[in-house]
């Protein structure tokens, strides 16, 4: 696959209707990164521009940490896109039925104004949902409150997850991860370990020692 490819068609757009029809994860991998082979290092850099002054007035240390982890979903997400590749097992999984209500999703968002860059952050959210089983938030994104996204115990949690879960404008409804739990909202991960081992110990000797 040609990577930074500088002398593309600027004008390049996602193809999204030829996206939907893709039924399989190998086939649906192929697919994105021959769309996303369309833009260049240029795009990325613009859209790392754009969310830099979107994000301008919010206090220095969060626009800091905001600004890391954009460049991970953005910039290392392309990356990871570009040079994925799958198994033959995996390659013939089915894809879900929400796949085509993602690739709508995105051809409408795609058709609005600045569209073409918009879709193709919806290409790499679409290899991490899809391909990888990912959020498109990558962990330890933070949000609101001084909380992140997570993945613990082999599940990834969202302090999001559910406020945005009805919004038809967001991508959280095609999100992987679920709404992180009250403990994970109160208490560090070695907390938790902590506390689980308690529980387990306790359950333990109330369970098999009566």
């Amino acid at each position: 696959m040609r990577f930074w490819n500088r002398t593309e068609n600027a004008a390049h757009s996602a193809d999204w209707g030829y996206l939907m029809r893709q039924k399989t994860k190998g086939a649906l991998l192929s697919a994105l990164q021959r769309e996303a082979a369309g833009y260049t290092a240029d795009d990325l850099d613009i859209m790392m521009v754009r969310y830099d002054e979107k994000i301008r007035t919010v206090p220095e240390e969060y626009r800091k940490s905001l600004e890391k982890y954009a460049r991970i979903q953005i910039t290392d997400g392309y990356n990871l896109l570009a040079t994925a590749t799958l198994d033959p097992v995996r390659g013939k999984e089915k894809l879900p039925k929400f796949w085509k209500e993602y690739a709508a999703f995105a051809a409408g968002k795609a058709a609005e104004p600045n569209g073409r860059l918009r879709s193709l952050k919806y290409l790499i959210a679409a290899f991490m949902i899809f391909i990888e089983e990912k959020p498109p938030h990558p962990e330890g994104m933070p949000f609101p409150g001084g909380h992140t996204v997570e993945f613990y115990e082999g599940v990834y949690y969202c302090p999001v997850r559910n406020a945005w879960d009805d919004d038809e404008s967001a991508l959280c409804r095609f999100c992987p991860a679920v709404q992180s739990r009250e403990q994970d909202m109160v208490l560090s991960k070695s907390e938790r370990d902590t506390a689980g081992k308690k529980e387990k110990i306790t359950n333990y000797f109330y369970n098999f020692k009566g």
